[in-house]
């Protein structure tokens, strides 16, 4: 019987026409507007940059790899060079080739270059009686060593170990050191000094010897015959601090026992002043004078042995 009825079971029936394509469902199609093609190119570009930054970080690790691969060797330019044949040494003072070779250690056959000038310079510069040296290579296998020797302005009697009397020099500049080099006239020239005593019992550091060495080349040059007399420079009452008032430096000499100076006035005056005490005394009978007192302003004061005291 044909007619409309209920479907059976496994059947299907739908309305009008039937299709795999319908079935499917509706196509897509593929969008070409403005803005679809912009979206496109960025996404282009993008991967254009993305694979252009690895081949750059590629490159570069490459190029790194390279470089830290390739050791070249440093090119050293030598002057021409023969082992040391001699020492052209030379000294403003008194320290003799003796010294030079007891103090300069080179090993035979040693090459100019190979010559550590600036460590030979430091150990020379280490002895107390040089206060600086220069070092200089001459090529092609010489030294040359120049010495400035420290001015020699005092001595110093300090005791050995073993009880004896030894000589040292004192410097411009307070340093202490053993004298090589200077003759028995040089040193009998040099009076010795009787140093200042720290609060802590120490006599060292010497200070401001200077101003005493002052003192002593102003009346080695224009006094000689009274400069010669001077035997020893006390500094009980002289700290070597000239912002200090009342800094003596006292000569102790064959004329006069005691010669006061005043750190602080012209040496000049105060040496006139007394050229001048003792032509006056001795044209007077010369009479035994104890002290002379120059540090006053504008005066000296002159103890005599009879207790008398003169103003000048």
């Amino acid at each position: 019987m044909i007619g409309r009825g209920r479907a059976h079971k496994g059947e299907s029936s739908a309305s009008g026409a039937q299709s795999w394509r319908e079935l499917a469902g509706p196509s897509r199609r593929k969008l070409n507007s403005p803005l679809a093609r912009k979206r496109r190119m960025q996404h282009v570009f993008k991967l254009l940059g993305f694979v252009l930054l690895v081949l750059v970080v590629i490159g570069g690790g490459y190029w790194l790899v390279q470089q830290l691969g390739q050791r070249e060797e440093p090119i050293q330019i030598r002057p021409p060079s023969k082992p040391i044949e001699k020492i052209l040494f030379d000294t403003n003072g008194v320290l003799p080739d003796g010294w030079l070779s007891s103090v300069v250690d080179l090993q035979p056959g040693m090459s100019l270059m190979d010559a550590d000038i600036h460590s030979l310079k430091s150990r020379l510069e280490m002895e107390g009686q040089v206060e600086s040296a220069s070092v200089e290579r001459v090529f092609p296998n010489a030294l040359r060593i120049n010495i400035t020797e420290h001015s020699p302005v005092m001595r110093l009697a300090v005791a050995t170990a073993d009880g004896r009397a030894r000589q040292r020099i004192v410097a411009m500049d307070g340093s202490v050191y053993d004298g090589i080099g200077y003759g028995k006239a040089a040193m009998n020239s040099l009076p010795f000094v009787q140093p200042f005593q720290h609060s802590n019992g120490s006599y060292m550091p010497m200070r401001g010897i200077r101003r005493v060495g002052d003192l002593l080349n102003i009346a080695r040059q224009s006094q000689p015959a009274i400069f010669s007399t001077w035997q020893v420079v006390s500094l009980e009452h002289y700290s070597g601090d000239l912002d200090m008032p009342g800094q003596i430096i006292e000569v102790r000499s064959q004329l006069v026992p005691r010669i006061l100076f005043s750190a602080s006035i012209d040496f000049g005056r105060q040496l006139d002043r007394l050229e001048y005490i003792l032509r006056y005394v001795k044209q007077h009978g010369n009479p035994s004078m104890e002290r002379i007192d120059l540090s006053l302003r504008g005066s000296a004061a002159v103890q005599f042995s009879s207790d008398r005291v003169n103003i000048f």
